[in-house]
């Protein structure tokens, strides 16, 4: 992005004193407090629906990174080339830091009560398209397509490189994982499962990760990055954020109990609700992912870090696997 000259905030009624390169965006020092300003390719109907959802949570007391509006009163502002930008508040903090667990804990504690107040949020109807979670049914389905039209492309090879060798000789007993996911899915009712959340106007954060929450000195967090906010069943984030904590720290069950505790200690979640979780946490995402940067990538040269993580995978499966035996199971009759 280039630099971005002061007569751009002219747009804005604000007093910038400074501009500061950061990842992806710029970081604006005004009187009014730190700005952040970042490209945006959504339309204006997407950005008020953010801000709705934004406003909310500030509203019941959260940190979260509202969206400033110009002199027109629009969100997204375009520049001389016709590109559009979002100004939007921001804190000054650390990165949440998974590894340390008090910080995990506190996190999914901070999620389950952004979950309570993203609740009851009614869009119009020409704010749905496109903020809707897609059903599990649905996405399973568009994963399962992916996989087998690599699995069918590396098939057709005549020389195989060493990754396409092994994810051949792996795909059987992931894709049957994929499938049986799909099946399960299908069977147990969770598109009825979504229907309600939407219905009850339930809002995801959509990228609930630990990039987008930033610890603040005062030890609280603020939630940030709200672009990805959808409708759905809100479990989806905490599954998220779980997975990859658990893959970082070998599936620990110590761990995974405590959070699944903190969730549910802030927020009451129904059976229905944890069994999408199971089924989320059953489907073997991570070799769908392997497998769909491959298909995206060059094919001509593989890095080696791609074997490296299609070959540990199969361990990593087996401690989930033993985790949702010994563990998760559970979680759907609650």
């Amino acid at each position: 992005m280039e630099e971005k000259s002061l007569e751009f905030f002219e747009n804005y009624e604000l007093a910038v004193t400074g501009t500061a390169r950061t990842r992806g965006a710029f970081r604006i020092d005004t009187e009014q407090g730190p700005k952040l300003l970042m490209p945006y390719s959504g339309s204006e109907a997407r950005a008020v629906f953010e801000q709705e959802v934004l406003l909310r949570l500030k509203e019941q007391g959260f940190a979260a990174d509202g969206y400033v509006a110009n002199k027109e009163g629009a969100y997204v502002t375009k520049d001389e080339c016709g590109d559009g930008f979002l100004l939007k508040d921001w804190y000054f903090g650390e990165e949440c830091n998974i590894r340390k667990p008090e910080q995990a804990v506190a996190a999914v504690k901070h999620l389950a009560g952004l979950h309570n107040a993203m609740t009851g949020i009614k869009l119009s109807a020409e704010e749905l398209p496109g903020a809707v979670q897609k059903s599990l049914p649905e996405l399973f389905e568009k994963r399962n397509r992916e996989l087998r039209r690599v699995r069918s492309f590396i098939r057709e090879k005549k020389k195989k490189a060493y990754f396409e060798t092994v994810y051949i000789n792996t795909f059987s007993e992931f894709y049957e994982k994929a499938e049986a996911a799909l099946s399960e899915a299908t069977n147990k009712g969770c598109r009825e499962t979504l229907s309600e959340a939407i219905k009850q106007g339930k809002i995801c954060h959509g990228a609930y990760t630990h990039h987008n929450l930033l610890v603040l000195q005062d030890g609280n967090f603020a939630t940030v990055n709200f672009d990805k906010a959808c409708l759905g069943i809100q479990i989806a984030d905490f599954y998220l954020f779980f997975r990859k904590l658990m893959e970082k720290t070998g599936w620990n069950r110590g761990l995974a109990e405590e959070l699944l505790t903190a969730y549910e200690s802030i927020r009451k979640v129904d059976p229905a609700e944890w069994q999408v979780f199971y089924l989320l946490l059953a489907y073997p995402e991570k070799f769908w992912k392997i497998s769909n940067s491959y298909h995206n990538g060059k094919k001509s040269w593989i890095p080696q870090k791609t074997t490296e993580k299609l070959l540990a995978v199969k361990e990593q499966e087996k401690e989930k696997e033993k985790l949702l035996t010994e563990l998760m199971g559970s979680l759907t009759v609650k």
